[in-house]
């Protein structure tokens, strides 16, 4: 009897320690068990903001942003790599947590993140070859003229010209393809992101790209949280706050330049 009972007790002891231990780790700030930080990414991001091994992103600024922010969150990221235009229904499917290299007018859905606010700024440029004109401006360019601009993204302060056959698009499949075509003088025009054109001169020595770049537009890299996702939005712009704030983002851009 007297066995039995102290058995009883070490039991229910080991059960208060054990309730015990899980409330204090469910109190902390970091992940609950099994959780995962799920970061959507477009398969047509080239560097300096993604590098991908086959399917799987391995490096650029997208990538070590996240190995960030699984550092603050203690949670582990799952990279979902997709064309672009998969990713606003893999979010409305609850299959992400996160996507970065984003913006609000960049989606049909902007309604269902909750957003980060600008992270750093980014800029579209039109660029040439190295035996193209630099044009003070857009109503320099001559009627007619072939641009080179990736598939399906929009550029609205070239739609007028597009529209009115001053400029004809030339669609490219990324931006890498872009700068590759016009390497290539398959057209006079291109437009890039700014940081991806720099980065693919400072590593192609034989780009044969113009020295000019006429800036058409300025945006703010975000990241949208999915309202939807396994991860309170909260915690998640508290996270990317954090990094901004103590300089962990200045530090990551910096490499890249």
């Amino acid at each position: 009897m007297h066995n039995g009972c102290a058995k009883n007790k070490v039991i229910t002891m080991w059960r208060r320690c054990l309730l015990a231990f899980v409330l204090c780790f469910m109190a902390l700030p970091g992940a609950w068990p099994g959780e995962v930080l799920r970061l959507g990414a477009s398969s047509s991001w080239n560097m300096p903001y993604a590098r991908y091994d086959g399917e799987r992103l391995t490096g650029g600024i997208v990538y070590d942003l996240a190995m960030a922010l699984e550092k603050v969150l203690s949670a582990p990221v799952q990279m979902v790599v997709l064309p672009r235009k998969r990713l606003d229904g893999a979010t409305l499917a609850g299959d992400l947590d996160l996507r970065c290299y984003f913006n609000p007018n960049w989606t049909e859905i902007p309604d269902h993140f909750v957003w980060s606010g600008r992270i750093f700024d980014i800029s579209d440029v039109l660029f040439g070859t190295d035996a193209t004109q630099e044009p003070k401006d857009l109503s320099e360019l001559s009627a007619g003229a072939q641009v080179s601009t990736v598939l399906g993204y929009s550029y609205p302060t070239l739609q007028p010209l597009i529209a009115g056959g001053i400029l004809v698009r030339d669609d490219s499949v990324d931006q890498e393809k872009v700068m590759l075509k016009l390497s290539a003088r398959r057209t006079p025009y291109g437009v890039s992101e700014a940081l991806g054109l720099a980065w693919y001169k400072r590593n192609t020595p034989a780009h044969r790209l113009s020295k000019w770049t006429l800036i058409i537009s300025r945006h703010d890299f975000q990241c949208g949280v999915p309202k939807n996702g396994n991860i309170a939005a909260a915690r998640i712009i508290n996270a990317l706050t954090e990094l901004k704030k103590n300089g962990r983002i200045d530090e990551i851009l910096r490499s890249y330049r």
